[in-house]
């Protein structure tokens, strides 16, 4: 192939390395996380996991949910031209928690021949449709599941597909206490170009616990990554309800085996059932992220009747 596709490439492999532990593969963007709320506390979300997001965070808190929910995402990661976006839907039904969602990474490029010469410009994009279920447990714990249809396309006429799956479990102790794990992609999921070429999304497995103090007004959490057997990323993230309407957020995530930090901060406001979101995400090696979401709750579920729980309380 005289022609190479190189931008595109070059800038998702320095932020999937930047970014991961596990350094680069496919799908690295995905693993940045959603949502404004929860990167506005450092991605230390896997325990609380009460809104809408539930679904990519730990899809066993869509079990919390009583209500049915649209969330949508969008964020140009470090300033780079990196679109991350996400749209998704969730509901109750029987006491089953359901969720369907759309995940989109993109970024444009232009072909560059062997001496340098610079072509024609394309755009790369990865998708992932997402179908998601989860229930209580013998009123003792929550589990979750997706399922998730990866596509990529090169722009350049190449497109690769499969499959992956996420499992989650949410256990509240009481009224204060919550512990969540979950795992993405487990085992790995594989990708398979139209040439016969293979791709591997390395599985993410997250560990962690809340505590929600003042009502549920006062929360903290930590999470730890593993990435396979190898210690990953830690989170630190807290989330203070001042009034009923508003909230501040702030986090830490510690990279690079501990020695590096990334310090985000946010807010939310919610009236009338729309809680609008923001996140500032500061990265001293790639720049800094502007993310915004928002989230709407209506109705109630779809059979009336939503799943009782106990634990941290959603907004």
């Amino acid at each position: 192939m005289k022609k190479t596709a190189v931008l595109a490439v070059i800038l998702l492999m320095i932020g999937s390395a930047a970014v991961w532990a596990d350094g680069i593969d496919a799908f690295s963007v995905f693993k940045t996380g959603i949502g404004a709320r929860a990167l506005a506390m450092g991605g230390a979300f896997v325990a609380v996991a009460n809104d809408a997001t539930a679904i990519l965070w730990n899809p066993a808190g869509l079990a919390q949910l009583d209500d049915t929910r649209v969330v949508g995402m969008s964020t140009n990661l470090y300033g780079m031209g990196i679109t991350h976006q996400f749209v998704g839907a969730t509901t109750s039904l029987y006491d089953l928690g359901i969720g369907l969602s759309w995940e989109r990474a993109s970024i444009d490029g232009q072909q560059v021949d062997l001496e340098g010469v610079p072509g024609g410009a394309f755009t790369w994009t990865e998708n992932a449709i997402i179908g998601s279920l989860a229930a209580n447990v013998m009123d003792v714990a929550m589990a979750g599941v997706n399922v998730k249809y990866y596509m990529a396309n090169s722009g350049l006429g190449d497109t690769a597909s499969g499959f992956g799956f996420d499992l989650g479990l949410l256990v509240s102790l009481g009224d204060t206490f919550t512990i969540g794990m979950n795992a993405a992609d487990l085992a790995g999921s594989k990708l398979t170009w139209d040439g016969g070429a293979t791709d591997i999304i390395s599985g993410l497995y997250k560990a962690g616990f809340a505590i929600a103090l003042v009502d549920g007004q006062f929360i903290l959490a930590t999470d730890v990554d593993f990435v396979g057997t190898d210690l990953g990323d830690a989170h630190i993230g807290m989330e203070f309800q001042l009034i009923e309407e508003f909230a501040l957020r702030v986090g830490v995530r510690l990279t690079n085996e501990f020695q590096d930090s990334v310090i985000s901060i946010g807010g939310g406001a919610h009236v009338a059932g729309l809680s609008v979101d923001g996140a500032y995400v500061f990265n001293r090696r790639l720049g800094n992220t502007l993310v915004l979401s928002a989230e709407f709750a209506f109705g109630g579920p779809i059979d009336g009747d939503g799943p009782d729980t106990e634990g941290i309380e959603t907004e």
